[in-house]
């Protein structure tokens, strides 16, 4: 049997691993994506989940802001709906956060709040920008067995196509194959407190509705009459669609198979018109739960995605919380990968992540419950929930090392200030003020300044950050940008991924920070972990 080395295997080429393939690439590591399913089957499937507005800061932050606005499309504002008596039909409710939050949505991110990528246009783009950074996707190979040793890990793999068996030996593994992972499942790592929330059906189609996205103000449209409750979603801005099945006349409680005639009977009864030709594209039966994996990490194998958390539907962020958990542990793979950091950097990537998890997943719990129990003005829901999705969606935390975790109040998301452990926030900021080129655009984010490297903000002194910084990057082989910023008191240091690690005054405690974090590569150093604020 032949053996190949690779320094990241990545198992599952979704959303998730692509994504996770391509970060990895950004920051220096090439990796192997495999997949078990021919290419036309992962990369051709119809269009199913939507991005977050953090997401799509994360494309940018990598280059890809031109070809998400090439390839993106107008749907909604974050958490908005309508509800109707049918798609075509009498309005019931315009729904959407309460305005204090709405008015954050529409100025948190450089990113416009109506643009939208669907999980197959992700996936496209991770891909080709993966292959031009030098890594590489392989389609119809399939994990057969996974060994974690010490100094490396053992994949044994098949060819689905030819029968051919051989070895990939890799430092790090990350296993992003979806809910039902065959690397969890190799690992032994159980999902723990499985909660099953509904049973319905999916169906995927396309149907022209001419300019009813339009007309609704948002994508997505909730429809309840005498025949069906159902979700429309659109999924291109014009004609593809899928829509939960929610509930109809006879439903069983399990899990049960829709055919055709009913699925396309159904459909026309949301749409509103029973005469409109629908080409329906699938239907699935499925189980909407909740659970989290046990561990996230076993040795040098880690679990992102659905491998990791599998929820609901309801609030838009399954495959956006995975698309964040590759992107948080690419960038450490990739600095441990070239002795920039210890390995106990590592160490930061589950609690991390399964914080942001957790915060997601409190979300599709309250969601779905609530469109289960609806009764009423569904903006009562959306005012119960506002906060969680704003929580799930970008403004989670990252727990220090000693502290509890415990979520922001509601005064701190809604200010948005910079925090140790919480994303950078964005700001507009003029070019000249930032000392960059003047030829440059005449104002700039705070989220392009940092772009995906380490970042030092400093309110003042600048001269001698810059000379600390260039010290530091001396010293710890490391590139360390520096960029005025008046808002900032003192400085503030930021991570590739755009969340703050330290805020302080001293320029000796910059330096004990950033030695402290690992980053001389000493193999007995702490992990980075969180900084809190030294003086």
């Amino acid at each position: 049997m032949r053996t190949e080395k690779v320094p990241v295997l990545v198992v599952g080429a979704g959303p998730v691993g692509l994504s996770a393939g391509m970060f990895l690439a950004h920051w220096g590591a090439r990796p192997l994506v495999i997949d078990k399913r021919d290419a036309a089957s992962a990369l051709a499937a119809v269009p199913r989940a939507n991005t977050s507005l953090r997401t799509l800061e994360l494309l940018r932050a990598v280059g890809l802001q031109p070809e998400v606005e090439q390839c993106g499309w107008e749907g909604g504002p974050p958490m908005c709906s309508v509800f109707k008596d049918s798609g075509l039909g009498r309005t019931l409710y315009r729904v959407g956060p309460p305005p204090r939050y709405a008015q954050l949505l529409d100025t948190c991110s450089p990113v416009p709040p109506r643009r939208h990528l669907t999980h197959d246009q992700v996936q496209r783009l991770a891909l080709g920008e993966l292959r031009r950074r030098g890594g590489e996707a392989r389609f119809g190979v399939r994990l057969v067995d996974l060994v974690p040793e010490a100094d490396q890990v053992r994949a044994q793999v098949v060819d689905a196509r030819t029968g051919e068996e051989w070895e990939i030996t890799a430092r790090y593994v990350i296993g992003a194959d979806g809910a039902n992972s065959a690397v969890r499942a190799r690992l032994g790592i159980p999902l723990s407190d499985r909660e099953v929330i509904a049973r319905l059906n999916t169906a995927f189609f396309r149907a022209d509705l001419g300019p009813v996205v339009e007309e609704w103000g948002t994508h997505l449209c909730f429809v309840r009459n005498d025949a069906v409750y159902a979700a429309l979603i659109s999924k291109n801005g014009r004609d593809q669609w899928s829509s939960h099945l929610l509930a109809y006349p006879g439903k069983p409680e399990g899990l049960a198979e829709l055919t055709e005639a009913t699925t396309v009977a159904l459909l026309r009864a949301a749409i509103g018109d029973p005469a409109i030709p629908i080409e329906l594209h699938a239907v699935n039966a499925w189980e909407a739960a909740v659970a989290m994996a046990s561990s996230f990490r076993e040795g040098r194998v880690f679990l992102a995605g659905d491998a990791a958390h599998v929820q609901s539907s309801a609030g838009g962020l399954g495959m956006n919380t995975g698309i964040q958990d590759g992107h948080n542990l690419a960038w450490k793979i990739a600095a441990v990968l070239r002795g920039q950091f210890a390995p106990a950097l590592l160490d930061t990537y589950e609690p991390e992540r399964r914080a942001a998890a957790e915060a997601s997943l409190a979300l599709s719990r309250k969601m779905h419950r609530g469109y289960q129990s609806l009764d009423g003005d569904p903006n009562d829901l959306y005012e119960k929930v506002a906060v969680d999705y704003l929580r799930g969606m970008m403004f989670y935390g990252y727990p220090a090392p000693d502290s509890t975790g415990a979520a922001a109040p509601e005064h701190h998301l809604l200010n948005d200030p910079v925090r140790p452990g919480h994303r950078f926030p964005h700001r507009w900021v003029n070019t000249a003020e930032t000392g960059r080129d003047s030829h440059e655009p005449d104002r700039v984010s705070t989220l392009d300044l940092i772009g995906s490297d380490w970042t030092l903000f400093a309110g003042s002194d600048i001269p001698r950050w810059r000379a600390t910084a260039a010290a530091l990057g001396t010293t710890m082989d490391m590139d360390l940008r520096v960029h005025e910023l008046g808002t900032v008191d003192g400085a503030v240091l930021v991570r590739p991924d755009g969340f703050v690690a330290w805020c302080g005054t001293s320029h000796a405690a910059l330096r004990a920070a950033l030695r402290a974090s690992g980053c001389t590569g000493r193999a007995d150093a702490p992990p980075v972990g969180i900084t809190v604020s030294s003086r």
